[in-house]
């Protein structure tokens, strides 16, 4: 009897300080049902082209013009059946934050406050009470803040899978890596970084064949200086250091840029940002992704990994039958969500992108749609990122193209799609992070000639 009342008794405090660890907005389900009676929609209910209004200003004008041209088809409005805000351990350790840091006066780039230098670590938000709208650096502070949530994960590596569509369908596609490690957020603080780096990544081509060992390292720097850029170039067997302002050129001929990734992995003091206003509107992701978060599986190394049961992104050529557009994602759910609606304008007149307009999840940091505009301000592309929620070890948090990018260039009307998620032409796509094959060691230019063929 007193062995069930004590297996009883730890059985409770288990959930408990499961619950606590990653608990952090009681009140989610009601702030979700305050944005479905504000928006007037209901969930399992489907837009089409012909109800277009029922969703304007939900989306980007660009996302609604595809609905109303037939391009897209069949919103499928959704909700989240979990709460998808951060948990209270990376909420409780960004309010520990407040006073600690400041932007500079003329880079605008984060110090301590109580130093004047950049910092070598940090965990947490370094602006948890920033007010977005009324502080003139307050859109900046946020971008801030979302660099550091979303690099919380300190050494990150995923598959992807990009394919080019044409209206006439596939054209071509293109495997590869992404990685990085973060000198930031490492939960057991900080580690040597004598080069003050805040991160390093790579990104390295698999295949086809004729590009397969392209392979590049960025070198983000603690003092808001242009980063370092490597390239590795199987054709002539070098490495060739890059202008670190070239990161808005296509990236090996697709209708991405470099800064593309998780909607934005630039460097924040590289732009003038500006806050526009704030929003309901719909959240997309993959249908999959609303039901479940993607809980992240411990590994024997010590690594965390994504399952192999996700469902990744399903384009409109894939579907018989199909009258959208040929690049068209057709599975994903549209959820309301509360955002933050930003304007970034690079400060390079060379930076190929002119204004970029970011809608941004308010609560876990998200950049769920990039308008982007050519340097004469005339409209060009839109870049959707359906986001991945992660669980891990008592944590959790929004992934940034957790199930891949789209994006396209209406100007040329083609598409790029790159996938990160679950099982597409034979690949098992994952994300993993905290894994010991990726260490310090593998972002460096030694490194990056170990990705060549």
């Amino acid at each position: 009897m007193f062995k069930r009342l004590l297996i009883v008794v730890l059985g409770l405090m288990i959930a408990f300080f499961v619950q606590s660890a990653t608990a952090a907005d009681p009140k989610w389900e009601e702030k979700q049902t305050a944005c479905f009676e504000q928006i007037g929609l209901k969930p399992g209910e489907v837009i089409g082209q012909a109800d277009w209004k029922r969703v304007e200003g939900l989306i980007p004008i660009s996302i609604m013009e595809w609905l109303k041209k037939g391009y897209l088809d069949n919103l499928k409005i959704a909700e989240f059946k979990y709460d998808a805000s951060l948990d209270d351990e990376w909420v409780n350790a960004s309010r520990k934050n407040a006073g600690k840091y400041k932007l500079d006066k003329k880079k605008k780039n984060l110090l301590e406050a109580a130093t004047g230098k950049a910092p070598l670590w940090i965990h947490g938000e370094p602006f948890p009470y920033v007010d977005v709208k009324n502080d003139p650096d307050g859109a900046m502070k946020f971008i801030f803040n979302r660099d550091v949530a979303t690099r919380r994960l300190e050494t990150f590596a995923q598959q992807f899978l990009v394919e080019w569509v044409s209206p006439r369908g596939l054209d071509r596609e293109l495997t590869g890596v992404y990685a990085y490690y973060s000198y930031w957020c490492k939960p057991k603080g900080q580690v040597r970084n004598p080069r003050k780096h805040q991160y390093r990544d790579l990104t390295a081509v698999l295949s086809p064949y004729d590009m397969a060992g392209t392979a590049q390292i960025g070198l983000r720097k603690l003092d808001g200086s242009s980063d370092d850029v490597f390239v590795y170039i199987p054709a002539i067997r070098r490495v060739k250091k890059m202008s670190g302002a070239n990161r808005s050129d296509p990236y090996v001929g697709t209708d991405f840029c470099v800064d593309d990734a998780y909607g934005w992995v630039g460097d924040t003091v590289s732009m003038k940002w500006r806050f526009l206003e704030e929003r309901v509107g719909l959240f997309s992701t993959v249908e999959w992704g609303a039901d479940t978060p993607s809980k992240m599986k411990r590994m024997p190394d010590g690594s965390w990994r994504s399952p192999p049961d996700e469902i990744s992104m399903k384009l409109g050529y894939e579907v018989e039958g199909w009258k959208g557009a040929e690049w068209a994602p057709v599975n994903l759910a549209w959820i309301p969500r509360s955002f933050y609606v930003l304007e970034a304008i690079a400060l390079d007149r060379f930076y190929n992108y002119g204004k970029i307009v970011y809608w941004i999840d308010r609560e876990n940091f998200a950049i769920n749609y990039k308008v982007i505009y050519n340097r004469a301000m005339e409209y060009w592309k839109t870049l959707i990122v359906p986001s991945t929620f992660m669980e891990w070890g008592g944590k959790k948090g929004m992934i940034g193209g957790g199930f891949g990018y789209l994006i396209y260039d209406e100007k040329s009307h083609h598409a790029s799609v790159a996938f990160t998620a679950g099982v597409r032409r034979g690949m098992n796509l994952y994300q993993v992070f905290d894994s010991p094959k990726f260490a310090a060691k593998t972002f460096t230019v030694e490194g990056l000639r170990m990705w060549s063929k």
